[in-house]
């Protein structure tokens, strides 16, 4: 019963934290959310606004001509020791703008021979953002229904999950991460790191009292396995996730 009690807890919380990151509101006002599609809500609706020079300028924080910044860096190279290392100044990274406007390029469909500070993400980008929350919209539906409302046996028929394992979890959390990676690389100029946490102890060491009794080594193989594939999850393109 006491297992029972923890699988059931295990998975309702992470059924819920998915729904509360997948859920679509604006982020401040009444009914103001912090969730993934709340940014992505936000970012379409400040679409206009979301000009090249903001993504570049304003949330960056880097100066728009990178070719200007470039040109300082060499300069600030020739002044140095040769063969000594040393450090750059931030304000001479120019690779930082000169990413951002490459970023820019593919989100507004425009090129470097075209391009304008005026440019505009497409609202395609937008769309395929949401299409890739919505994948998890069954999941969001269960919750609403097995576990955040009051419903009837006969209110639930078709609308709940008639089976969701650790398969299912992983997929969705991956799911979740890939598209924060996205947007927080963006719209706010940081991805998500790391997804599963680094132990600085023993982990499993206490586990078999009493709850596990086998060899904890199995354990230990399984956690590197997922930490080695999840840590790949944020090296993500966004031409081939959103497929535009």
């Amino acid at each position: 019963m006491y297992l029972d009690m923890l699988a059931s807890g295990f998975w309702s919380r992470t059924m819920q934290g998915i729904r509360k990151l997948v859920e679509v509101e604006a982020i401040s006002g009444p009914r103001g959310v912090c969730s993934i599609g709340g940014l992505i809500h936000d970012a379409r609706c400040a679409r206009e606004k979301l000009t090249r020079k903001v993504f570049v300028v304003s949330i960056s924080g880097s100066e728009y001509n990178y070719e200007t910044v470039r040109a300082r860096y060499w300069d600030f190279v020739g002044t140095q020791q040769p063969g000594t290392a040393f450090w750059v100044p931030s304000d001479l990274r120019y690779h930082i703008s000169e990413q951002r406007h490459i970023e820019f390029d593919w989100l507004s469909g425009t090129s470097p021979g075209n391009s304008s500070p005026d440019d505009i993400i497409r609202v395609e980008v937008f769309d395929a953002l949401t299409e890739r929350l919505a994948r998890l919209n069954d999941i969001v539906e269960h919750v609403n229904v097995e576990i955040a409302h009051a419903a009837t046996e006969a209110s639930r028929q078709g609308r709940v999950l008639d089976q969701w394992g650790l398969d299912d979890a992983k997929a969705a959390i991956k799911e979740l991460a890939q598209v924060a990676e996205l947007t927080g690389r963006w719209f706010c100029f940081e991805g998500i790191g790391t997804v599963l946490p680094t132990p600085q102890f023993d982990q499993f060491q206490h586990l078999n009292q009493p709850l596990f009794n086998g060899d904890n080594s199995d354990l230990h193989s399984i956690w590197r396995e997922l930490d080695s594939e999840i840590a790949q999850w944020h090296d993500v393109e966004a031409q081939s996730l959103l497929r535009l």
